[in-house]
């Protein structure tokens, strides 16, 4: 194979970084064994009923966890309301049993029932379990008064916090005169263990007392360190001969479905997930005619660049240990380029489902090794054939927390009129001292009839402590990269970035820290001609309250070579544009009922004319059963060729009768693709793990002329249930 000299400098980073770092004593921040706080669990057989009351007597059994320090608002001090938690498993379990003892028991705040919401508005109990004792993974389970549950898989020390992973455990909460209490069991056959017969996990809890913007932890209390950095987590000790139980889950679905205009019903089934453990450090995941109609709706969105728009992931065979196949320093969010993105399997660019007739995932990780393998079968829709997509990711934990990886994907339909596509790269993340940060990838894609010009990198470089953020990064990509199976927005271009934010905490009752950046972004092609630069200066400050007030002036650059269309409305010439942005966002605090933010931003010059936005996106939590959020968006874009006034909302409504019974209403508006729409969800969450969805869509586009289309509607219910084996 051929390696452009344009890769060398990429090439040279990477290899030396492999060369040189383990040759370098270690600076990481993960804490010795001697300087960790130490819980233990006590073995019981007796049987905890998970109501949120910790009166059984077995609790009376376990040591107490306490000792509590404040992260904010003053870091290392003992926090401001006592906490309590006891530890007690079983073959099967683990159970804690909280009591977070509050001197005015009238003002916790509980205000969620939906399950996954992050409690932005509550009072909580969180608790993170490195269950691998790696310093790297973890899970995270969280809970507020009312006994609401949220879960997430933590990958790589949070750098991927994967939200929309889901398991089965049972959580209860209650109010009482001290306070309130909960209660938490977690199966073993929900979580990743080794097969040592004495254990010994990471451990570490978080207290929000919402009220006072106060965030407690037992171990991980340092500013500058996230709750999901597993590494300052404290040990847990005293597990032994721990049953994982799950060897096989079974989850098969049914759905039905009537679709109108042309009044057709439809009924399928499948399987969504067969699970078999094959060890215990290692799983297998099936699905077969898969269906993804309870997935969230995506956003509207006013796209005024010449750009694609990045949406994210939320089919649940996807979403789930997505972190394990990230590549790169992108955490999981858009970047300049993602060798593999599942949204590129199974939708159609415009977003339309393609059938998925099935697929099969290994994950796993032992003795430093990570393991992921994913395999898909879609079928035909259109234009688009037969398409198989593969993809395999490995990665080797080196020093305390860091890492090196490879990936490689394939899509192949077999035949002639569609040629496969495929890609390959090599990443590394570094952690050094206690907050400098260092990755790299190189990656190449290879498409018949593109042989050379295919390669893309990345260099970054970050420290990023309470008081001090810098960053330096450079990349390439050359113009005919093409992954396929990934995501690019943007083709032949260096880019070089530099940011510096400096973030002082006064001593003052009313600011608690100050947020000042800097940064710019130049871009040019691979020749070295300036097609984009941006350099900005902001200013936040959060306040005692919880509210943030920010500023923020942008000065742009765009050279324009080819001539391109914004919404379809007004065309930008070639040319190039400089102009000016100032930005003013607002963010009221969640403790009250009505936060959420308004932002108001003018760019003058902008393609040579104007435009000024206004987005306001309040959440009112009316009670714990009813939350309103009624986002609104309103552009205003003049330019040269001519102008548009754009309407775009994006507004929910949930109703949660109970935590088992759920609903959500999604109506969207969208003025200049002419689209109205309205997505109602019910989620009856009949045992855990299991569901049953109601969902009813409805949506009208209108063409250029005055009168709309028809309505585009549809009922469809659907039905799981799992079998443990």
């Amino acid at each position: 194979m051929k390696t452009s000299p344009a890769c060398l400098p990429g090439l040279i980073v990477f290899g030396a970084a492999l060369a040189l770092f383990p040759s370098m004593p270690v600076f990481a921040a993960q804490r010795g064994a001697e300087e960790r706080k130490a819980a233990r669990a006590v073995a019981t057989d007796a049987v905890i009923r998970v109501d949120g009351q910790v009166d059984e007597p077995a609790w009376a059994a376990a040591p107490v966890i306490t000792t509590f320090l404040q992260k904010d608002p003053r870091e290392g001090e003992p926090a401001t309301e006592q906490t309590e938690i006891r530890i007690l498993y079983t073959k099967t379990s683990v159970f804690f049993g909280i009591r977070c003892f509050d001197s005015d028991q009238s003002r916790i705040l509980a205000t969620e029932l939906r399950r996954d919401n992050e409690f932005l508005n509550d009072d909580s109990i969180s608790i993170v379990l490195d269950t691998l004792h790696d310093n790297r993974s973890g899970y995270l389970f969280r809970t507020n008064p009312l006994g609401t549950q949220y879960d997430a898989l933590v990958t790589d020390e949070g750098r991927v916090t994967d939200v929309n992973w889901n398991e089965i455990w049972s959580a209860a909460a209650a109010r009482g005169e001290a306070g309130w209490t909960a209660e938490i069991e977690i199966p073993f056959k929900s979580l990743r263990i080794t097969g040592e017969t004495d254990q010994v996990w990471g451990i570490d809890f978080e207290r929000v007392i919402r009220r006072k913007s106060e965030f407690t932890y037992w171990s991980n209390y340092k500013r500058g360190f996230d709750f999901t950095k597993v590494s300052q987590a404290g040990n847990l000790r005293g597990l032994t001969d721990l049953d994982s139980g799950l060897k096989l889950r079974i989850k098969p679905f049914v759905k039905s479905a009537l679709n109108q205009p042309n009044l057709n019903s439809q009924s399928d089934i499948g399987i969504e997930d067969l699970k078999y453990r094959i060890t215990s450090d290692f799983t297998a995941d099936f699905t077969v005619n898969t269906d993804f109609a309870e997935a969230d709706v995506d956003a509207q969105v006013l796209n005024l660049t010449r750009f694609p728009v990045y949406f994210p992931e939320t089919r649940d065979f996807f979403v789930e240990g997505a972190g394990l196949f990230d590549f790169g320093p992108g955490g999981g969010a858009a970047s300049e380029l993602k060798l593999f993105f599942s949204r590129s399997i199974g939708l159609s660019a415009d977003r339309e489902p393609i059938p998925i007739l099935g697929g099969g995932k290994l994950t796993g990780k032992t003795r430093g090794w990570t393991v992921g393998l994913l395999d898909v079968q879609t079928g035909a829709l259109g234009r688009t054939p037969r398409r198989n997509f593969a993809v395999a990711r490995v990665k080797k934990d080196i020093f305390s927390r860091s890492n090196i990886g490879a990936i490689a994907t394939n899509r192949d339909s077999g035949t002639s009129g569609d040629p496969y596509n495929r890609s390959f790269g090599l990443d590394g993340n570094f952690a050094f001292f206690e907050h400098l940060t260092i990755q790299t990838f190189l990656a190449s894609t290879f498409t018949p009839g593109k042989p050379d010009e295919h390669w893309g990198g990345r260099f970054r470089s970050f420290w990023d402590s309470d008081q001090i953020m810098a960053n330096v990064e450079l990349g390439f990509i050359q113009r005919n990269v093409n992954p396929e199976m990934g995501w690019l927005p943007r083709k032949d271009m260096r880019k070089s970035r530099l940011q510096v934010d400096w973030k002082p905490r006064p001593d003052s009752r009313t600011i608690r820290q100050w947020f000042l950046r800097t940064g710019v972004d130049y871009i040019t092609n691979m020749a070295g001609e300036l097609e984009t630069r941006n350099q900005s200066v902001t200013l936040e400050s959060l306040f005692q309250s919880g509210d943030r007030l920010l500023v923020r002036y942008t000065r742009l650059f765009d050279l324009i070579r080819n001539p391109f269309n914004i919404q379809g409305r007004v065309q930008v010439l070639p040319g190039s544009y400089a102009w000016d942005l100032a930005q003013f966002r607002f963010n009221h605090s969640p403790n009250r009922r009505l936060s959420g933010d308004v932002t108001v931003q003018r760019q003058w010059g902008f393609y040579g004319g104007s435009n000024t936005e206004v987005t306001w996106r309040p959440l009112w939590k009316a009670s714990p059963n009813l939350s309103i959020a009624p986002a609104y968006q309103l552009s205003k874009v003049s330019l040269p060729k001519g102008r548009f006034t754009a309407h775009l909302i994006n507004s929910q409504v949930n109703y949660a009768f109970n935590n088992r019974w759920l609903t959500a209403t999604t109506v969207q508006y969208n003025s200049l693709a002419r689209l109205s729409a309205v997505n109602f969800r019910l989620n009856y969450i009949y045992r855990p793990g299991d569901d049953f969805f109601l969902i009813y869509n409805e949506s009208r586009t209108r063409d250029n002329g005055p009168i709309a289309g028809p309505w585009n509607r549809s009922i469809i219910a659907k039905i799981t249930h799992s079998w443990d084996f």
